[in-house]
């Protein structure tokens, strides 16, 4: 007894690769051996390795057994070592499912996936934008990184990185090189906007500085606090400033002045009310502002801006160029309706 009890816990010790060439190893001697041994009652090898498997992994169905006793010596064999055998490879299988949900609840996976958004930083806001963006886009994938001890947020397409998010391993393990969008959210714990608007600004420096090393493009969004703060960010390219305090107070000024524009503000911001924002390409055909928007004006869509330029009405007659972007007001039925000859 003493000595299986030595052989079982050598056995466990084995690596997954040495667990997985001996239960391999096992079936085959099992296989072929009865097959060898009994060729009356194991005709085929598929006789030989059902009986095996049914062997080591229950205790036999009795639909074939060996009548000899070297057969017998040989299923002695594999009662005794089969079964323990694939035992540890089953538990070693399990062992590494709940290793790996392990190691994504706690954030130390590398991230493969390209095209995805990351999001740095944890908070309410963090939350609420990315079940805006999975309730906008049902094919988003979304990487968290921040320093919080475990996955914040449970869903199947969102990801979880953890450690410092001013630290280059930290975003390669992100594959931030490889990703669609870069958003960097204010930290709520730091009561100070100069502390909180600093740590934006290390964070968003380290993001521009591994993509200008290894000579890629992202497109980077920071969340601010102080609008006093943003020529500071411009030794490097930020491509969106989103105001944290004012964007609120300009809202309920607003709604303040005008009752009721709170309504209008919700639909265009969320995807889940009302009309949406979208962004396209200029069509082909389009020459000049005045085309591009007396066409959309035809198809049910309200052109808002061209490029950044809102007040476009007054330059109707300038040319369209390839590369500037269109945003429009629609709804999904009338976006639909021409989104697949537009370019997005």
């Amino acid at each position: 007894m003493l000595f299986f009890i030595r052989l079982w816990k050598s056995v466990t010790g084995f690596n997954f690769l040495a667990i997985a060439l001996a239960s391999v190893l096992v079936v085959l001697v099992g296989t072929i051996g009865i097959h060898l041994i009994e060729r009356n009652n194991f005709p085929s090898l598929f006789d030989g390795f059902w009986w095996t498997m049914t062997t080591v992994t229950t205790v036999g169905y009795g639909d074939f057994y060996p009548e000899t006793i070297p057969g017998r010596l040989l299923g002695i064999f594999l009662f005794l070592f089969g079964i323990g055998v694939i035992g540890v490879l089953i538990g070693k299988i399990v062992d590494g499912a709940s290793a790996y949900k392990r190691m994504q609840r706690e954030g130390k996976l590398m991230i493969k996936k390209k095209g995805h958004y990351i999001y740095i930083g944890w908070s309410k806001k963090v939350r609420r934008s990315i079940e805006e963006v999975l309730a906008s886009e049902k094919d988003a994938y979304i990487v968290i990184v921040d320093d919080t001890k475990e996955h914040p947020f449970d869903h199947e397409q969102v990801a979880f990185v953890q450690g410092d998010p001013s630290d280059e391993a930290t975003l390669i393990h992100a594959n931030l090189l490889e990703a669609a969008r870069v958003a960097v959210f204010s930290d709520p714990e730091l009561e100070s906007t100069l502390l909180a608007d600093a740590k934006t600004l290390l964070i968003a420096s380290a993001v521009e500085g591994l993509s200008k090393k290894e000579n890629t493009n992202i497109h980077t969004v920071v969340e601010i606090n102080n609008e006093t703060h943003i020529p500071k960010f411009e030794h490097i390219s930020i491509d969106d400033f989103i105001l944290s305090n004012d964007s609120v107070s300009l809202l309920m000024a607003k709604a303040v002045m005008a009752p009721g524009t709170s309504n209008l503000f919700r639909q265009l911001l969320s995807k889940q009310y009302g009309a949406n924002i979208y962004e396209i390409q200029p069509d082909p055909v389009w020459r000049t502002y005045q085309d591009a928007q007396e066409a959309l004006t035809k198809e049910g869509v309200v052109l808002l801006c061209i490029n950044q330029d809102m007040n476009y009405l007054a330059k109707r007659e300038t040319f369209l160029r390839p590369e500037d972007r269109l945003y429009i007001i629609a709804s999904d039925e009338a976006y639909e309706k021409f989104s697949q000859r537009i370019v997005q």
